[in-house]
């Protein structure tokens, strides 16, 4: 049995299946095929929608963001149908294979079968070459040799070896500390929907809140809040940025109800997240 003849056959074969496959995909965004969302999508609250469903309305949002996709598909395409660029067109197509195949398993697009055959025949395309990728990527000497560099260049080199971690640990920190400065959750944080009125009490980030009832965009009130061991305050604002309390009262709180005891009368909520 020859081998070499039979990874030669598959070789070409898989180009050319990626090349004439991906082509379709790129025609289906460019002809509005793919990524196209139904009107009744439009009027469901964000919440409430799949992962389907927000994928395909976030990539069908802007018309020209899928057409730089179908392009830089088409062009991997005509890549992979020449021997001599087919370098060139495996590491393309990976590029947003990859990404794709991410996406249909983070947000359970129905199409993860073809997304996993694609990228493992790329894969096999890109291995099959793995000498010469490897000696460009790795064995190659890099741009600029010891030698071209100033001396004094080469003495300090070995500080990338401080400043490489320094630069991990200060952004994690700097990070760290702006997400509890700014984006701490505290026992309020989520959405709680009056009982009785059906209104939302959205409790956000930085002490802020907003109040609308479910499906609609426009805000009943918002401000910021505070409270104390048993007291909650709701402060909004209004035209002409006074403050005032909208809420104030004492509550009870567990991790899925919270009741407001105000001058008229109790208002009970429930978490809905």
């Amino acid at each position: 049995m020859n081998w070499q003849k039979i990874h030669l056959f598959l070789h070409t074969l898989c180009r050319y299946s990626l090349a004439t496959i991906i082509i379709m995909y790129a025609f289906a965004k460019i002809l509005k095929t793919q990524f196209v969302s139904e009107p009744s999508v439009y009027d469901m609250p964000i919440g409430s929608l799949d992962g389907f469903r927000l994928t395909w309305y976030y990539y069908g949002y802007c018309y020209w963001y899928g057409l730089v996709i179908a392009i830089t598909q088409i062009a991997s395409a005509l890549l992979l149908f020449f021997r001599k660029t087919t370098r060139i067109g495996i590491i393309l197509f990976l590029t947003f294979m990859i990404n794709i195949l991410l996406t249909d398993f983070a947000y359970e697009i129905r199409a993860k079968e073809v997304a996993i055959t694609l990228t493992l025949m790329a894969l096999f395309v890109l291995f099959s070459d793995y000498k010469a990728l490897l000696k460009y990527f790795i064995q190659e000497p890099p741009l600029f040799q010891n030698s071209d560099r100033p001396k004094w260049i080469n003495k300090i080199s070995i500080v990338k070896f401080i400043y490489i971690p320094a630069v991990f640990i200060t952004f994690f920190v700097v990070f760290t500390n702006l997400k509890d400065e700014y984006l701490k959750e505290d026992k309020f944080y989520g959405t709680w929907e009056n009982l009785k009125t059906k209104e939302r009490f959205h409790f956000e980030s930085m002490s802020s809140f907003q109040i609308n009832k479910l499906g609609e965009s426009k805000n009943i009130a918002n401000g910021e809040y505070s409270f104390t061991k048993d007291s909650l305050t709701l402060k909004s604002s209004d035209s002409l940025n006074k403050t005032k309390n909208y809420l104030k009262g004492k509550y009870r709180l567990s991790h899925s109800s919270l009741t407001i005891a105000t001058q008229n009368g109790d208002l009970n909520f429930t978490r809905i997240r």
